[in-house]
């Protein structure tokens, strides 16, 4: 069973074993005063009661599934499961149930085993429905609440994920709701995957809902798990569930409801509530939603903030119909939509210019051979005035407006020339698969002998970096490769003075980081990377949209790891053909924060290449016969300069 050694906090207890510590907390309240002993007497009596009375719901879920490489078949970590009805109905995590196992099994208190099907998931809430014989009355738990569930009552995780004989049990307090986008409750109770699919209730043995493992975007088994231990865990709430259980019994999955817009902001409290694009083929596309609408209300809730977004949309499923309203040329429009389950994939286009801004316009400064806007024939000096009638201000909302273009249909350009107005309508292409082969000079490019190699860390961790960059304070704007040495590297100088050519050609600060352990790279070190990052923009000013992280043996999958993690600050990852980047979550790419892969070496495109590019990531590939090619191949380094630069374009 769980051991709990965490001291409890003043009017905090923590029980492990069923009944445990009855004893002690009986002699620490004989100590106090009568009334804050009996006080303390009836709460812990009353938690006891609550357990009691819960327990006899819990069971432990045993699965069985299929090795997809052996066909061997594997048993998979138990974990918990709530009857929830006298009819067989069991709630459980969606914890190692994403595929449908080859037998899932229900073992009860006294070790007897039963097979459950498979009823229904809802993969919004990391929920499932499995149905097995009727219990009896009183064995069940019910979704119900007598008042909503507050901050700061008490919260009684129970589970049987260890040992079915004895249920495990973990006390916190409700520390939030609403989380999680509006689909959880968020509780400071210690919650390990054995707990995962058991109930958490009140101190009157009500249900609050059910404990699942939850991250706020879409994630893998292991990111989804990462906060174990730290004082925060998720419940999906018993009103949520109620509200959806009938449509799981009959057998229809749950998935999150999706609208297709994008945030003109980042920001989750700026007030500019402006969309900078619908997607293509999205149901906000298909309703009449336009980019530069500014979202008012999302079915009669307010848009106060940028957060509230994806706030009032979290919870929300797929075939849920939403009245939006919006603002349209001080006009307020209202539009019905139908949220979809899956939009076809975001898949990046692009013009093939690069520009800069020329107060409400942009110049172009460079055509690309072969691109879009070499075929409609645009021209060097030519200034971007709208696409598709927005009109433009920056290049940033350039990118998106082309980024997010439905594939098939001409883009319209209206353009100056010569002073001249002039309409221009283009076939976009998608991202090349193809690094660019040239790209226009730089302008006062900083020579290879002004550049210097610095040491970089951070006060908390052991991680050691270095950074290659202009000597001096700030300078201009370059882009930025972060390389994650292989481990066991014992110095990293190295690593960057190989690039300091190429630093200085593609005008590219070279960030070296090894692992905090000689012999490994550990998932939880991306927080250590990005935060190595951003200690960077703070020392040189780094270009947003050429920010990319490759690596070396295992610091190459790790680079893979941080660029699908953390897609707000990254831009790109390089890996070499080799590596076998696994554990990380896969999630379709997103026009808010678009990211691309380069594969150096070897001449064919690996599996994991062509499984991220499925899902709208651009992947280009730059062969090499070197077994390192980051670190032996000249040519592969140039190109990743072009490709780092190349990310700029619109």
């Amino acid at each position: 069973m769980r051991q709990n050694n965490q001291s409890p906090r003043p009017g905090r207890r923590f029980i492990t074993p069923f009944f445990a510590g009855l004893g002690l907390a009986v002699a620490v309240a004989a100590s106090l005063s009568p009334g804050i002993a009996n006080a303390q007497d009836a709460e812990y009596a009353a938690i006891q009661q609550a357990i009691q009375q819960t327990a006899g719901a819990v069971v432990q879920i045993e699965t069985i599934g299929a090795s997809a490489s052996q066909g061997e078949l594997t048993l998979g970590a138990p974990i918990s499961g709530t009857r929830i009805d006298d009819q067989g109905h069991i709630l459980t995590s969606l914890w190692g149930l994403e595929e449908t196992p080859a037998s899932i099994l229900i073992v009860e208190a006294d070790g007897s085993r039963q097979p459950a099907e498979l009823v229904a998931r809802d993969f919004s809430r990391e929920l499932v429905l499995l149905k097995t014989k009727p219990s009896g009355p009183g064995n069940h738990v019910a979704l119900q609440r007598k008042e909503k569930v507050r901050v700061g009552q008490w919260a009684i995780a129970v589970g049987r994920g260890i040992a079915p004989e004895t249920p495990s049990v973990s006390i916190g307090i409700v520390s939030a709701t609403g989380r999680m986008y509006g689909r959880a409750v968020q509780i400071d109770a210690r919650i390990s995957p054995s707990f995962y699919g058991g109930p958490v209730v009140d101190i009157e043995g009500e249900m609050i809902g059910i404990s699942v493992p939850m991250k706020p975007e879409a994630g893998s088994a292991g990111e989804k798990s990462d906060w174990y231990d730290s004082g925060i865990a998720f419940v999906v709430s018993a009103e949520a569930i109620a509200s959806r259980i009938d449509q799981m019994k009959a057998g229809k999955d749950i998935r999150a409801g999706k609208l297709g817009i994008v945030p003109a902001s980042k920001m989750p409290f700026s007030d500019d509530r402006t969309l900078s694009a619908v997607l293509a083929l999205s149901p906000a596309k298909r309703a009449g939603i336009q980019a530069d609408d500014e979202l008012l209300a999302i079915d009669g809730e307010a848009v106060r903030w940028n957060a509230d977004i994806k706030q009032l949309l979290g919870p929300r499923d797929a075939g849920e119909v939403l009245k939006i309203k919006v603002l349209r040329d001080e006009k307020e429009l209202e539009f019905e939509v139908e949220l979809a389950a899956d939009i076809p994939a975001f898949r990046p286009r692009v013009l093939g210019v690069l520009a800069d801004p020329q107060g409400e316009s942009l110049e172009i400064t460079h055509i690309f051979d072969d691109s879009a806007a070499a075929k409609a024939k645009l021209q060097i000096g030519d200034t971007i005035q709208a696409i598709d009638g927005n009109k433009i201000d920056d290049v940033d909302r350039a990118r998106l407006l082309v980024m997010t273009h439905p594939p098939g249909e001409d883009l319209d350009l209206t353009v100056l020339r010569d002073g001249k107005p002039l309409d221009v309508r283009c076939d976009l292409q998608s991202t090349p698969d193809t690094v660019v082969a040239e790209l226009p000079e730089l302008k006062d490019p900083i020579g290879e002998e002004a550049w210097e190699i610095v040491p970089r860390s951070l006060p908390d961790v052991s991680n050691k970096s270095c950074l290659l960059k202009p000597k001096g304070d700030k300078g201009p704007q370059l882009g930025l490769l972060v390389l994650l040495a292989r481990p066991g590297t014992e110095k990293l100088e190295p690593l960057v003075e190989a690039w300091r050519s190429v630093a200085a050609k593609h005008q590219l600060a070279i960030l070296a980081i090894g692992p905090a352990e000689g012999d490994r790279w550990k998932p939880a070190e991306s927080d250590v990377i990005v935060r190595l990052i951003q200690q960077t923009q703070q020392a040189i000013n780094v270009a947003p949209q050429q920010i990319v992280v490759g690596g070396f043996g295992a610091g190459a999958e790790m680079s893979m790891l941080v660029a699908l993690r953390d897609r707000e600050l990254v831009r790109g990852g390089i890996a070499a053909s080799g590596s076998r980047p696994g554990g990380f979550a896969l999630s379709e790419n997103d026009p808010a924060s678009p990211v691309q892969f380069l594969v150096v070496g070897g001449t064919e495109m690996p599996v994991w290449g062509r499984v991220i590019a499925n899902v709208g990531f651009p992947v280009l590939q730059q062969p090499s016969t070197e077994k390192e090619p980051l670190a032996d191949d000249p040519k592969v380094r140039d190109a990743v300069g072009r490709w780092i630069r190349s990310l700029e374009r619109i």
